[in-house]
């Protein structure tokens, strides 16, 4: 029987000359791993200070707060014609004009002040709007020139941006 399987297994391989383990090994190759000494640390990126360019800030902070004019301008107009749909979309105007400011980059030294004026700012807006849900012509006016003085205070806080 060993005889028969040595003479099969010689006539199965037919003339290959490659073994069965030459075939199968891959080489290896050894990489040495990094000891302390060789370990190089790179320092973390130094921090990118941006300056904030403050012309451009008082220039888009004063064009904002002039829209926010005009909308009071047109608030005021709408109610002397005894008009009140006008008034929705031009507190919906006077809105987007706040996120307008908001979204500004603002100068490093007026950082503190300019978030503080965009609130004071927000707060008379909302009382203009509940002027606006009364319906009430004078207590409207009212809450036009409280918002209106605030865009002049914010102005005065853009104008101090350096």
């Amino acid at each position: 029987m060993i005889v028969v399987g040595s003479v099969g297994a010689a006539i199965g391989s037919g003339g290959r000359s490659e073994t069965a383990s030459e075939a199968s090994t891959a080489p290896v190759v050894s990489v040495p791993s990094p000891t302390p000494e060789e370990v190089v640390e790179t320092p973390p990126p130094a921090p990118v200070v941006e300056t904030v360019d403050a012309v451009g800030f008082r220039a888009q902070a004063g064009s904002h707060l002039d829209d926010m004019l005009k909308d009071l301008d047109d608030i005021v107009t709408t109610v002397n014609e005894d008009g009140f749909w006008r008034l929705l979309s031009n507190s919906g105007e006077l809105a987007f004009n706040q996120g307008q400011l908001q979204a500004l980059d603002v100068p490093e030294n007026v950082a503190a002040t300019w978030p503080a004026s965009l609130a004071a700012l927000e707060a008379t807006q909302d009382s203009l709007t509940d002027a606006i849900g009364t319906q009430d012509g004078p207590t409207i006016l009212a809450a036009v020139e409280i918002v209106r003085a605030q865009v002049e205070a914010s102005r005065g806080v853009a104008n101090t941006a350096q």
